[in-house]
């Protein structure tokens, strides 16, 4: 018998039994059905499972949230289905209607199996900062050259790594999206496509100019000062165009020449069009995506840190955040910086703030037991456990957390707080720290935002507690039950 043998069949059972299922996957802390009937799900029950911090119907799918140990229970979720992990994962166009949904169940899809790693090496030079901030290395050491290598492997070849989960996503060659991904950053290819003189300029005098340096059979290359090390819309682009190339290839050439041609042509066809015509769309689409946000930014910081600190946690609770940290994470491959995450760096200790008010005026055991495991997600920047057991049934709770975090992006966003790796939770602080000269007064400006919204969200947390309702109608039952004894 398996750890979460009851779990599973109770889920399959309460979503329509395994015929109602026509796709799975997961995030960090929920697994996402796609239905067939969505009123087959029986949602009140599903709700009242133990194991069930919560359970709703977003972005297309119906997502039951059940915690960090999300990937175990999955693991064993698709062998009654009989689902392998990798179709298991995949998007499925026909299920996820609506651009929207499918936009951000594609992110969710190819983000969300690189966001271990991600962490991992985010922390690596979180770390390397420190050490170079505390004197006990620099650049010309080994140990901070292999650190700086280690920590910037993944940024430096994302395409690559998105080239293979993109692929798993739109259901093609997972290895003719890493090639695409190496094509895209070959290491000469930025030199010989951007080198000599320019032969004109595109969009000139606007922030779209863009020099042309070589053509391809005549077309203009438009290809990034930057290359596309670390980037990320651009690959995803192009495995959904090549994805569509493959399938046709697929249908029309015989299974006896598949094994060679179908890669070949496909190559052939998505490279030149990725570099051509994908590669410059995501381009001018960051570009204008990043003007606006700019320009919000510097008609008034404040305004544009507490927008974005106060309504990112709604975002989360409707699925739709994970543009908002691709943005951010394109903006910190490609610059070297990013001013966006930094924003919302102080969301997870808002819901730390409030959760841990929670924890000292309630009487509850059950609600203290969920408190404690909620903060210790919160520290490692995982907010549903804590948003979905212990605010949002008190909605003020909520609505606190969500003022909390928009008052530490007002902080970060007044003092134009930069990150130099992924700022993700307490152990992510030291990518607020120059890994070049060391500079920490990103990271001072980050602590004292971090520690304002821990005051405020506590405060305000502890002196509007109310209790949960649910457990209030427990206590009053128990009490009940006692006094009929008596």
């Amino acid at each position: 018998m398996k750890k979460y043998d009851d779990l599973v069949a109770f889920i399959i059972e309460n979503v329509g039994t395994k015929n109602n299922i026509q796709d799975v996957n997961h995030c960090m802390t929920r697994l996402r059905f796609s239905l067939k009937d969505d009123n087959l799900v029986n949602e009140k029950v599903i709700l009242a499972h133990p194991q069930v911090i919560t359970a709703q119907f977003s972005g297309g799918q119906y997502q039951i949230v059940i915690g960090t140990h999300v990937s175990e229970v999955f693991d064993e979720l698709i062998v009654p289905l009989g689902l392998e992990k990798k179709n298991a994962t995949a998007f499925n166009e026909e299920t996820d209607k609506g651009l929207i949904n499918r936009f951000i169940a594609i992110i969710t899809k190819v983000i969300t199996p690189t966001l271990g790693v991600l962490i991992g090496t985010s922390l690596v030079l979180g770390i390397l900062s420190l050490l170079t901030t505390f004197n006990l290395t620099d650049s010309s050491k080994g140990e901070y050259i292999i650190l700086s290598a280690l920590g910037n492997a993944l940024f430096t070849f994302f395409p690559i790594v998105l080239g293979y989960t993109s692929a798993k996503a739109f259901k093609t060659d997972g290895y003719i999206g890493m090639i695409i991904g190496a094509t895209l950053v070959f290491p000469s290819l930025l030199t010989d496509l951007t080198s000599g003189d320019a032969l004109y300029t595109l969009f000139n005098h606007t922030f779209l100019a863009t020099p042309v340096y070589k053509t391809f059979f005549g077309l203009p290359i438009i290809f990034p000062t930057n290359g596309y090390t670390s980037t990320v819309i651009p690959i995803i682009l192009a495995m959904f165009f090549i994805s569509k190339i493959e399938r046709k290839l697929n249908e029309i050439i015989p299974k006896t020449l598949r094994f060679t041609l179908v890669p070949m042509i496909t190559l052939i066809i998505g490279i030149p069009a990725t570099i051509l015509l994908f590669g410059p769309i995501a381009n001018f689409a960051s570009a204008l995506i990043t003007a606006a946000i700019n320009l919000v930014y510097g008609f008034s910081p404040s305004i544009a840190g507490f927008v974005i600190g106060l309504f990112y946690q709604p975002l989360v609770l409707l699925g739709l955040h994970w543009p908002v940290v691709a943005i951010g994470i394109n903006n910190l491959a490609t610059q070297g910086f990013d001013n966006l995450l930094p924003m919302i760096y102080t969301v997870p200790f808002a819901q730390m703030a409030v959760t841990f008010a929670v924890y000292i005026r309630t009487k509850n055991k059950k609600e203290k037991s969920v408190c404690v495991s909620s903060i210790v997600s919160t520290i490692f920047c995982i907010i549903e456990p804590a948003m979905y057991g212990v605010t949002l049934p008190v909605k003020k709770r909520f609505y606190i957390s969500c003022l909390s975090s928009a008052f530490g992006g007002l902080i970060i966003a007044l003092f134009s707080v930069r990150n130099y790796a992924s700022t993700i939770g307490l152990f992510g602080i030291g990518g607020f720290i120059n890994p070049k000269n060391g500079d920490y007064s990103n990271f001072l400006i980050a602590v004292m935002a971090t520690i304002a919204t821990l005051i405020v969200g506590f405060i305000l947390g502890y002196l509007t507690y109310s209790e949960t309702p649910n457990l209030k109608e427990e206590r009053l039952d128990i009490q009940t039950e006692k006094k009929s004894i008596i």
